[in-house]
């Protein structure tokens, strides 16, 4: 019967789609009449036993005959147009006659010249009307004479019986096989057949019944819901005046429901009976105008037709009258707005119907039980008898498997949907059969033979437990998901005030207009304001009217008719499509909550008043009675603990959202400015850059520059720099958001008296709807962010960075191990369990020992008994042994279950376990974190000087301009004398920020470089000597002279690619002072000093230099510098001379001599401070020689002139400025590297004359000169080792015993790799070291460093002559080849510098570049000043000492051997 309920619902619905495609696909007085039945249907029950003797029988009969008699009125209509045509007793051309309307319109029409696809569309709907009717009304009859034949069948008890005592013989499986025989035999061939479309059907009955399931659960749960939501969609559809009463009804619901009202059921169903008939009317209303009668009445683009929102989907072609043409004027909401109407009508009739069988079927119900329990015998069918086996033998899960297996079997039984959408349950399918995962009770099956094995009471008892407890575990856990989305929910609606003014902005900003203009300033007002959430509550109910003030005024604004019927109001009102309505009802919905939760928590706060004053007045009462309370106190306590234990876990979970909202708090307390500063780009940098973003950034450079410059009136101002910015951000979207009116370009041109292009570089101009979005949105977001800042985090924010409130160290949130530790106690507690408590794990531990230990005694001594041989109580233990093994089996089973309590909680134990040991590692990496994070501000704090200077002079020597001097100048003079870096640092602040602001200016449009460029022209030919090719590449004939490029500025886009440099410039100065405020901010909270020497390893002094090789190494990494800074400032002087080779790099080299001429440490450190004057003085001159004289006056350098007897390679090595050879700026790095160094060797020079870093580092005092090895051994400072007792002794002995020989090495190797005369004096040096080396080591350190600081005057002097005589190889290399070639070959003379212009095509004269330059002479003056460091060590004494130990020891054998003899 249940399946015959499936087909026929498939049948109905495909009745519904024969009545869809007939009046969607021909529109006639046919089709209409369908249209009519297709309205009734959702009226009507759904075919059953009772409703098919009804009004539903009726129904389908009636549509069977209706389509019938469509049908052969068709054949008879074609038959007699067909003779009357043949017989000509009409005219050919007959179409669009009266009699042809008529007819046609009525449903009849001539299909003649018509292709197939039109001829099918007008005949097949009543075909398939004819057949669908026909087929459903067969098949609920069968389906009633079916269900008559199964009562019959049900009575026979007799058959039941026969076929149980067959059934008692067989075993479980063979029984199962039987009962298909008896299956097959008794349904014959015609039931498999049966079964064979039922595998056809199965998943078009599931998806049907799937869809019906939640259809229909969607209109039962959410009925009003969807009927709002149905309401609005149809109304806004196609406004008109028919869609407005969906439109206002729609907007009474939402308004009713946002004043916190509810829906009385009764009025609710009669508006929905209401709103039924009527969208039922406005369907045979439109349905009614795409016939052509109505439309010659009323022209589709008539005016009411226009204000009814009447469209003609279809039009009519006389020529062609069978031709369905479809209207092309029209857009898909026109074609939409019909189904959606037509949904509607069949939700709302189907709730009307579910709404008045809801009595009507709980009657019915009660009267077929009452009619089903006389009824004795139990029908017993092989379906029922199989599906009994199933429920008794397998689980739900099973049951289904199998279901899907079984061809017998009926699928769809699982698959069933009642008639109110809700899903069948399987026992109202068989109300036989126990409820699913239950036990089959004894007084439902009395028969044994359907049971194959028994069940005892208990178990069934056990098993119902069970169901219990997993449907309350169910429930808990939906009720748990409940509780989730509830108080998410609850969350939403309390921020209910953030999302209402984001939606007014959001509105304003979208939809562009004065009544939004409105909006925009109410929400911006809001957000200004401190208790903003409390004045948008109160304002929620103007919101609301307002809201719908402006969908009231858009809805009728959106009708479809023109301006002289309805004009427009230019900025106020304006034709929009559907679609923006339903984003404007979207933005009025979070008005409509804010409301609800305005009011509610109104009522919340009257109902706490009111019951707080009966509280008040019962606890009067109470004291009265407080003797008659004391017989309840127990439970009262119970109770109590009750309570409190849940007050506990609320509080716990009070305690976690606590700590991460505190954590989260804290987060954007200390990066939220950050957050700020990067929306200050994006507002500047986004599109084309105009003034208003300019002064965006100047505001922003203007916070960064005071921070960097004074912190703490940084801090005064910071609170009312904000309110500045907020209160620019409303003026800027004010003008732009006014601006787009028409009437406010001419006023503004009026006013300022500036033209379009000037009000644009201003930032005002008219915008398109996406780019209007974009210009308003960023600033929009912006001032959400600044207002967010300066309401919730800028207080704190000032209290976290107030470097004077100085606090211990465990009130710090960053620096506090015990909060931290707290913290992560807490939180995981709570994720591990409830209950659970990591401290306690340790007992629990214990506990769960001591309880596997006696479960293990009792178990042996068990055993042990059972093990005894049987005596002469062997009997009676034997006849005692039956009765003691339902005890035993008890026992058993009561240690099961404590073994797998003992299980869980052991699991529990060792997830406590690792829980713990997770917390501890995750606190070890806490505090390593802490540890790196602190060693990395130090290395910055110790480092940030270089990276700044460095970086500096990189971006100036990058873009060399007149701008970019002021910070080589700056800092040139700044890195020699420490005390002005900081001041340094503010200067180099305070212009980045003035260039940029510069440079943004330079690029607004009204700013044209054409404007007040210069064309120069060439000179002539006895005006210069250079040649027209070389002058084409002048900066002055290259093309137009723009003078602002001289200073610094171009047109560049994109603009931030052109600004990154001074913005990382910025960025590295703020970072700068922020190293330092915090290592001050951080030393203050943790009392701690400022380290006195500037190490990595604060624990490694002088006194761990001779330890151990670790020792060693840290203690060079803390002092390297200096120890060899002195060394490592020559060697980059020889760097420079190496790098550059010009006039420059010869007075370098003239400069390293007159260093080394004073040879002492202490002779050097007072001529130092002027070799630092000297390198930032000429690094100076330099990039002033770089920028040269202004290209604009079109005048060239003299020494271009016609006179001049310079070339391109002279003026390049003497650096001259020039517009065709320009300086090369890169070199200024070398020189800024050399200054570096010696600012920071005078540094070195003064800290060594401090006690405290002496103490430290050790001091730097030369050894005496006069000193010998023999005398001064014993008191020589220094550990010996000689005898190598460690590794670091052998480092040792290599670097003083053998580095002598080495170094004499090296220096054979640079006299041996070149040929020239220079080489002859290295090789000259070397063989005559070799040859008295190793006296010369005895002798004393001043006749040591006497030959030694020869060889290294040689070295500077081979260094020096080839800097001067570079000038040939570079300048005058053409002369030379052709007049000097000897004199080529005998010096090595070879320009090693890229950018000069040298002939490599002669035979005659090779220029000899591979043996040029000065590398090994550099490596050579390495290694001599290395071994002269050695010389004048204390170590170098021990070697000496030992070199003479064994020449006497060796004398002495020498002597000893002849006296022997």
């Amino acid at each position: 019967m249940y399946l015959s309920n499936k087909v026929t619902e498939q049948n109905s619905n495909s009745v519904c789609s024969s009545f869809l495609t007939a009046c969607a696909f021909r529109y006639n007085g046919l089709s209409f009449v369908y249209l009519i039945y297709l309205l009734l249907i959702p009226l009507f029950s759904e075919p059953t036993k009772t409703t098919m003797q009804g009004h539903t029988g009726r129904l389908l009969k009636s549509l069977c005959f209706t389509s019938l008699s469509f049908l052969l009125l068709h054949i008879i209509f074609q038959i007699t147009i067909n003779s009357l045509e043949a017989g000509r007793t009409i005219e050919p051309g007959f179409n669009c006659s009266t009699w042809e309307k008529t007819l046609r319109q009525i449903g009849f029409e001539s299909v003649k010249g018509a292709d197939a696809g039109n001829v099918i569309r007008l005949f097949v709907p009543d075909i398939g009307m004819f057949i669908a009717s026909l087929t459903i009304w067969l098949l609920c009859r069968n389906m009633v004479q079916k269900a008559i034949s199964e009562d019959a069948v049900q009575c026979n008890a007799q058959f039941e019986n026969e076929e149980m005592a067959v059934r008692e013989k067989l075993e479980p499986d063979d029984a199962l096989m039987y009962e298909e025989d008896l299956d097959d035999e008794d349904c014959g061939e015609a039931e498999f057949e049966e079964t064979m479309k039922l595998k056809l059907l199965r998943r078009i009955a599931s998806l049907a019944s799937k869809l019906r399931e939640f259809i229909g659960n969607m209109i039962i749960t959410t009925g009003k819901v969807v009927v709002t939501i149905l309401l609005g969609s149809a109304g806004m559809m196609v406004p008109s005046l028919t869609s407005a009463v969906y439109f206002f009804v729609f907007l009474g619901l939402c308004t009713w429901w946002s004043c916190c009202q509810a829906f009385d059921p009764l009025i609710f169903s009669c508006l929905c009976v209401l709103m039924a008939i009527f969208s039922a009317g406005h369907l045979i209303g439109l349905y009614l105008y795409q016939l052509q009668f109505f439309q010659e009445v009323v022209p589709p683009k008539d005016f009411y037709a226009r204000l009814f929102g009447v469209t003609s989907l279809t039009q009519t072609n006389c020529s062609s009258t069978w031709m369905i043409i479809k209207n092309q004027e029209l857009h898909w909401y026109h074609h939409a707005n019909p189904v959606l109407l037509l949904v509607m009508y069949y939700t709302l009739a189907t709730l009307i119907r579910l709404w008045l069988q809801e009595p009507i079927v709980k009657k019915s119900e009660s009267r077929e039980d009452d009619k089903e329990i006389p009824c004795s015998p139990i029908p017993m069918t092989a379906e029922r008898r199989r599906s009994l086996w199933y429920a008794s033998h397998y689980t739900t899960d099973e049951r289904k498997l199998l279901s899907m297996t079984q061809d017998e079997y009926k699928p769809s039984d699982v698959l069933l949907v009642t008639v109110n959408g809700n899903p069948a349950d399987y026992h109202t399918i068989h109300p036989t059969l126990p409820l699913e995962n239950g036990p089959a009770k004894a007084d439902m099956y009395s028969t044994p033979q359907y049971k194959w094995e028994p069940s005892d009471d208990m178990s069934e008892k056990e098993e119902e437990e069970v169901e219990e407890e997993e449907e309350v575990t169910q429930e808990e856990k939906e009720n748990v998901k409940l509780h989730a989305l509830v108080s998410v929910f609850q969350f939403i609606m309390k921020q209910s005030y953030i999302c209402a003014l984001i939606a007014m902005m959001a509105w304003s900003i979208t939809y562009h207009s004065w009544l939004t203009f409105v909006l925009l300033i109410w929400s911006c007002t809001l957000w200004m304001i401190r208790d903003r959430r409390k004045y948008a509550m109160i304002s929620s109910p103007f919101m609301v009217f307002y809201g719908n003030l402006l969908l009231i005024l858009q809805y009728i604004w959106s009708i479809e008719l023109k301006n002289d019927e309805l004009p427009q109001v230019s900025g106020f009102l304006e034709r929009k499509e559907p679609g923006e309505l339903a984003s404007k009802i979207l933005f009025t919905i979070t008005f409509w909550l804010l409301l609800r939760q305005h009011l509610t928590e109104q009522k919340a706060l009257q109902l706490k008043e009111a019951t707080l004053s009966e509280v008040k007045v019962g606890s009067e009462e109470d004291e009265e009675k407080e003797e008659g309370e004391l017989q309840e106190g127990e439970v009262a306590e119970e109770e109590e603990e009750e309570e409190e234990v849940q007050e506990d876990d609320d509080e716990d979970e009070q305690d976690i959202m606590k700590v991460l909202g505190k954590l989260v708090m804290a987060m954007f307390i200390k990066y939220w400015i950050y957050v700020c500063g990067g929306m200050f780009f994006f507002v500047s940098f986004e599109g084309r850059i105009v003034m208003y973003k300019i002064i965006y950034m100047v505001l922003f450079l203007f916070c960064v520059a005071l921070y960097q410059v004074h912190y703490e009136w940084w801090r005064r101002i910071l609170k009312y720099f904000w309110m500045s910015v907020v209160v620019y951000t409303m003026l800027v979207l004010i003008f732009i958001y006014t601006y787009q009116f028409e009437s406010f370009p001419g006023l503004w041109k009026n006013m300022t008296g500036l033209d379009e292009n000037k009000l644009a570089d201003l930032g005002l101009k008219r915008f398109s709807v996406a780019e209007l979005f974009t210009r308003i949105f960023i600033p929009t977001s912006f001032l959400l962010a600044c207002i967010l800042h300066l309401h919730y985090f800028h207080d704190r924010f000032l209290q976290l960075t107030d470097l004077k409130a100085v606090t211990s160290k465990q009130d710090n949130t960053i620096y506090s191990h015990a909060k931290v530790n707290g913290r992560v106690y807490l939180i995981i507690n709570r994720l591990v369990h409830q209950d659970g408590s990591l401290p306690d794990i340790t007992m629990m531990n214990l506990t769960a020992s001591n309880e596997k230990e006696e479960d293990k005694m009792l178990k042996e001594a068990g055993e042990k008994k059972m093990e005894e041989p049987d005596g002469e109580g062997g009997k009676g233990r034997a006849e005692k042994g039956k009765e003691e093994e339902e005890e035993d089996e008890k026992e058993d089973d009561d240690v099961d279950d404590e073994s797998e309590e003992e299980e869980t909680t052991d699991l529990r134990n060792k997830w406590h376990l690792v829980i713990d040991r997770l917390t501890v590692l995750f606190l070890k990496f806490l505090e390593y974190f802490h540890k790196m994070q602190v060693f990395v501000w130090w290395l910055l704090e110790l480092h940030i000087i270089k990276i700044v200077s460095s970086y500096i002079i990189w971006v100036t020597v990058k873009e060399v301009s007149l701008f970019n001097f002021v910070f080589l100048i700056v800092w040139a003079l700044a890195l020699p004398y420490a005390q002005f870096r900081p001041l340094a640092s503010s200067i180099c602040t305070v212009w980045t920020c003035v260039i940029i602001v510069c440079k943004m200016l330079y690029q607004l449009t009204t700013i044209d470089p054409n404007n007040f460029s210069s064309n120069c022209t060439l000179p002539r030919e006895n005006e210069t000597k250079v040649d027209l090719e070389e002058l084409k590449t002048s900066v002055l004939y290259s093309g137009p002279v723009d003078p602002a490029e001289w200073v610094g500025l171009r047109k560049s886009y994109p603009l931030l690619l052109y600004l990154r440099n001074n913005l990382l410039m910025l960025a590295i100065l703020a970072f700068e002072v922020t190293i330092y405020r915090h290592q001050e901010y951080y030393r203050c909270r943790n009392n701690l000093t400022a380290p006195v020497t500037k190490t990595i390893f604060h624990d490694i002094t002088r006194a761990h230099l001779d330890d151990g090789l670790v020792n060693c190494v840290k203690y060079f990494i803390n002092y390297f510098f200096y120890k060899f800074g002195l060394e490592t400032c020559f060697l980059l002087s020889v760097n420079v001379i190496g790098q550059r080779m010009d006039f420059y790099a010869m007075i370098h080299a003239f400069w390293l001599i007159a260093v080394l001429y004073r040879r002492r440490r202490k002779a050097i450190a007072e001529i130092w401070p002027k070799y630092c004057c000297f390198l930032a003085c000429i690094i100076t001159f330099q990039y002033f020689l770089c920028i040269g004289i202004p290209p604009a006056p079109c005048k060239d350098y003299p020494w271009r002139s016609g006179n001049a007897n310079f070339n391109s390679n002279i003026i390049k090595w003497l650096y001259f400025p020039d517009f065709i050879v320009r300086p090369n700026p890169v070199f200024l790095v070398y020189d800024f590297m050399l200054l570096l160094c010696a600012s920071l060797q005078r540094q070195t020079f003064e800290d060594e004359n401090k006690a405290a870093v002496r103490i430290m580092a050790g001091d730097n005092v030369e050894i005496c000169m006069n000193l010998e090895a023999a005398s001064f051994s014993q008191h020589n400072p220094v550990p010996d080792f000689i005898h190598c007792r460690s590794y670091l002794d052998m480092y040792k002995v290599i670097i003083f015993s053998y580095l002598f020989w080495f170094v004499l090495t090296i220096i054979f190797i640079t006299g041996t790799t070149r040929i020239s005369i220079f080489c002859m004096g290295y090789l000259v040096a070397c063989f005559y070291f070799l040859l008295f080396g190793g006296d010369l080591l005895l002798k004393p350190i001043r006749s040591i460093l006497r030959y030694w600081d020869w060889l290294i005057a040689y070295n500077v002097f081979v260094i020096t002559m080839k800097n001067i005589l570079s000038i040939g190889a570079c300048g005058y290399i053409e002369s030379l080849i052709q007049n000097s070639c000897w004199l080529i070959q005998a010096f090595s003379l070879a320009c090693t510098v890229k950018g000069y212009r040298i002939p490599t095509n002669n035979a005659d004269c090779k220029l000899p570049s591979g043996e040029a330059g000065i590398i090994w002479d550099s490596i050579c003056f390495a290694f001599l000043l290395l071994q002269r460091r050695v010389f004048m060590s204390y170590y170098f004494l021990h070697v000496v000492a030992d070199i003479k130990a064994s020449q006497i020891l060796a004398s002495s054998l020498t002597y000893s051997k002849p006296h022997s003899l």
